[in-house]
């Protein structure tokens, strides 16, 4: 990731300590599934899905709630399709969350009081950022009781895709 969005994390981000930056495809949420069940549904949707390119150029954000993010420009298409099948999956379908609509995006501060976000937003949009990366697989994650990120599972989209 580029220099100056881990600075702007490490200084905005109150879980920049915990959590790596990321793309979440699903929201985070309790059950009693098994680690096993959520990798098997994971699977079975990372392999309908090639490795694509993803391409941040902008940043955008949430005062009223206090968040900042990257826009996902080129590539967000996909991950949409992605969230979409796995919502549409019977394991997760009743996580979805109905109040949020899905918006493909790297956090980069949260937590912050709506002035606060309002003043980072000038001052970030003024700059231009052109970050690109190619996502090749899916990461499942615990969330622990301390905030961190712990990632049980790591799925690689389907290098042999073909339309």
């Amino acid at each position: 990731m580029n220099n100056e969005i881990d600075i702007i994390r490490s200084q905005y981000d109150n879980l920049y300590y915990h959590i790596a930056p990321h793309i979440s495809l699903v929201f985070p949420f309790d059950s009693q599934l098994s680690d096993e069940q959520i990798i098997e549904v994971v699977t079975e949707v990372a392999k309908q899905y090639p490795p694509f390119e993803i391409q941040l150029q902008e940043v955008s954000g949430d005062s009223k709630h206090g968040y900042v993010w990257l826009v996902i420009d080129q590539g967000s298409s996909m991950l949409e399709k992605i969230h979409d099948a796995l919502y549409d999956k019977v394991v997760f379908r009743r996580y979805l969350r109905k109040d949020l609509p899905y918006q493909p995006h790297i956090t980069i501060a949260q937590g912050l009081m709506p002035d606060q976000t309002t003043q980072l937003l000038v001052k970030l949009q003024n700059n231009r950022y052109d970050l690109l990366t190619t996502i090749t697989e899916v990461s499942i994650e615990h969330i622990l009781d301390n905030d961190d990120s712990e990632n049980f599972a790591t799925i690689a989209l389907d290098n042999e895709y073909e339309n």
